[in-house]
């Protein structure tokens, strides 16, 4: 769900938030203090492989979180294996387990707040759940993904769009369902779209006309137009992440989304891991977590989507760091403020998050390569996303299982307020806000 949306959902909750605080203090001034806080949760799916489950945590009146439970999807995860492989390899990065879907928007909100999406790559289904009046979730149906092992899911009112691996890196698709006016989710024969590519993550245009998806070794954008409630036979605008000659692939993961007067914003985070040869570069003992090979700095790109689903460049490879060597790597995942003003990617692989200055029409300049960073560079950054207010961050550590609060200060950096538990050490994936 994206932030703009927050309206709707605050609408949706704050009256089940203020009878539960009236009853609890007593006092209507304080449910006007404490509300904004009552209304956080963050879910986590734990990739269990005997029944995936999602883990929430609720925030208290003090503004810490406390958990708040685990519901079953009804659905398998994968444990600590990486999809399609299945196969666990502690020495490489992409089959080591802290990371086994590499995307976002594994786990996503309607736009109303009232449902939860999630995939379950285990066995290849999604699940559509209940968000109750205390937070919990009640599972209301599961569906066969239209292939095989889904990693990542749109939502804009009642369509749905999941984007899926297949058997292997080399092919990929994406299919829509329909919520359905008994809140149930179904398949749309026949909506399944070919990528011939293993794609990351998809998301919806503000507007819900066009369909987002990237590609993860390819590096490339798709836009799909919306027809009725399936897509359209071929994609109507494609553009190829930036790379140069000695530059690394740009390997996108996670991006998010933006408005402007000319249409949509997209910034795309960008892992700089695979050689022009498409290889990995074998470097002993430069990168703590990888310790047989060595990485390009990240970056980030950004781009507009027009009203008609043409997507345009704007600012091209903006490093994580000073240098295309030796700055933070493995930027994977990106969130942006609710002003749009500042966005924070997570560098997978350096333990920290850098931060970014956004201007209206959604160029990107790097403010702080390093506004949070946790030595020996040990942690997993993962998913991550902001509080509705814009004064929190909250980040998922995919080999600790773990989610770490911060505050967000004036200029960007951040704080760590708590750090929760309650995740299996590996396979966690996805990071919701409700």
């Amino acid at each position: 769900m994206k932030k703009t949306d927050t309206l709707k959902l605050h609408q949706f909750l704050l009256p089940i938030v203020t009878v539960g605080l009236i009853s609890l203090l007593g006092c209507e001034s304080k449910v006007v203090q404490t509300s904004r806080e009552a209304l956080s949760t963050i879910y986590v799916a734990s990739n269990k492989a005997d029944g995936n489950t999602v883990v929430g945590f609720r925030s208290l009146a003090n503004g810490k979180f406390k958990q708040l439970g685990e519901f079953p999807t009804g659905g398998e995860g994968t444990g600590d294996l990486e999809i399609p492989a299945l196969q666990k390899d502690e020495t490489h990065p992409l089959a080591n387990g802290d990371d086994p879907l590499i995307s976002a928007n594994g786990i996503v909100a309607t736009d109303d707040g009232r449902h939860v999406l999630v995939v379950n790559a285990g066995d290849s289904t999604i699940s559509l759940l209940r968000v109750n009046k205390d937070g919990s979730l009640t599972q209301k149906n599961t569906v066969e993904a239209g292939d095989k092992f889904p990693v990542s899911i749109a939502s804009h009112g009642q369509h749905v769009v999941v984007a899926s691996v297949g058997v292997d890196n080399g092919n990929g698709s994406i299919s829509a369902y329909i919520i359905n006016t008994d809140n149930r989710l179904t398949l749309v024969p026949g909506s399944r779209r070919d990528l011939k590519a293993r794609p990351s993550t998809t998301s919806f245009s503000h507007d819900g006309k066009h369909l987002i998806v990237n590609e993860l070794v390819t590096g490339k954008i798709k836009i799909f137009r919306m027809l009725d409630n399936s897509l359209s036979a071929e994609p109507i605008s494609t553009i190829n992440s930036p790379r140069t000659a000695k530059r690394f692939q740009a390997i996108p993961v996670g991006f998010d989304t933006g408005v402007s007067d000319s249409g949509d914003l997209i910034f795309m985070s960008e892992a700089r891991f695979l050689t022009p040869e498409f290889g990995l570069r074998e470097q002993a003992n430069v990168v703590p977590q990888t310790p047989k090979y060595s990485w390009q700095t990240g970056s980030l790109s950004s781009y507009t989507l027009d009203g008609q689903g043409n997507i345009s460049l704007v600012s091209a490879d903006v490093l994580t760091g000073n240098s295309v060597e030796g700055g933070e790597i493995a930027n994977c995942w990106v969130a942006l403020s609710p002003d749009q003003k500042t966005l924070w990617a997570a560098n997978a692989l350096s333990s920290s998050i850098s931060s970014f200055d956004i201007s209206n029409d959604g160029s990107v300049r790097l403010k702080n390569a390093t506004a949070y960073k946790s030595k020996p560079e040990m942690l997993f950054f993962s998913d991550l996303d902001t509080s509705h207010d814009g004064k929190e961050l909250y980040q998922l550590v995919g080999n600790m299982g773990q989610v770490m609060i911060f505050d967000i200060q004036n200029n960007g950096d951040l704080t760590v307020k708590q750090t929760l538990s309650g995740l299996p050490k590996l396979g966690a994936y996805g990071l919701l806000v409700l």
